[in-house]
């Protein structure tokens, strides 16, 4: 089969260690004929990107997906009533990934944050305590039965959000609010508090941070009042933040119009 920076894969089954250690692979298309992935078939491909597959996927080896360091997206297309392809490829992954589910009536985006394992010894005791960093493993345990529990998933925020705040949270709000698939209201006024609260202290991090991708993401859900916008401008030109100060400033202006500068004499 040819290999480059995309493949995409047509047969029934995915051999064990078939891709394992392809570096210079950067996404996968998995067709609707492909029924099983074998242990280790991408195995430190370290620069794995996106997989594009069917959930119709019953049998995903160990290792599969393991030290996939750079997955950032799975794109998914429903076909069955089992959730077993994404949670498959999901428990080995822990970076931040952004899933999209295809169903028949609509299209769901989430994030799922990261989580690592860390150890923590108790010298007295003579015993060492695994600990978990991040709230991935919890959002990951809302992938069960047939479906997504999305009332479960909306539940964490409150707690995750304390934990993935800079990293994670203001993503997972934005992009709920944005494919809105099984939103509640009660989870719907959650998020929009969430980030009209948190808007200064976000965008000024973006902007410190020169993440001007995720400014623009944030400046378009719209949650910035006119006196935090100006804040965040003050901010940005005491600073000499200069590119992020342009992308504030055109938002400004195309929101409120042109500002008029105030001359004393």
């Amino acid at each position: 089969m040819k290999m480059g920076c995309i493949i995409e894969y047509m047969q029934e089954e995915i051999k064990s260690y078939a891709y394992s250690e392809q570096r210079e692979l950067k996404e996968i298309n998995i067709l609707q004929t492909v029924k099983s992935i074998g242990t280790h078939a991408f195995y430190n491909c370290r620069n794995l990107r996106k997989i594009s597959l069917y959930d119709g996927i019953i049998d995903i080896g160990d290792g599969a997906f393991k030290n996939c360091y750079s997955l950032k997206e799975i794109d998914i297309v429903r076909t069955t009533n089992h959730t077993k392809t994404l949670k498959g490829i999901l428990s080995e992954v822990n970076n931040e990934v952004t899933v999209t589910i295809h169903y028949n009536d609509s299209v769901s985006k989430l994030i799922f944050p990261y989580y690592l394992y860390n150890y923590e010894e108790n010298t007295p005791a003579r015993i060492v305590n695994q600990i978990t960093e991040g709230s991935g493993i919890q959002y990951r345990e809302c992938i069960m039965g047939e479906d997504i529990d999305y009332i479960q998933y909306d539940k964490l925020f409150e707690s995750g959000r304390h934990i993935d705040v800079l990293d994670c949270a203001w993503k997972i709000a934005c992009v709920r609010l944005k494919y809105p698939y099984k939103l509640s209201d009660i989870a719907k006024r959650q998020y929009i508090s969430y980030l009209e609260k948190e808007c200064v202290h976000l965008i000024n991090h973006m902007v410190e941070l020169e993440n001007l991708n995720e400014l623009k993401m944030l400046l378009d859900m719209d949650i910035c009042s006119r006196d935090n916008l100006m804040k965040c401008i003050d901010n940005a030109r005491a600073n000499g933040q200069m590119e992020g100060l342009g992308i504030l400033l055109a938002y400004q202006k195309e929101k409120y119009g042109a500002v008029r500068k105030k001359f004393e004499w």
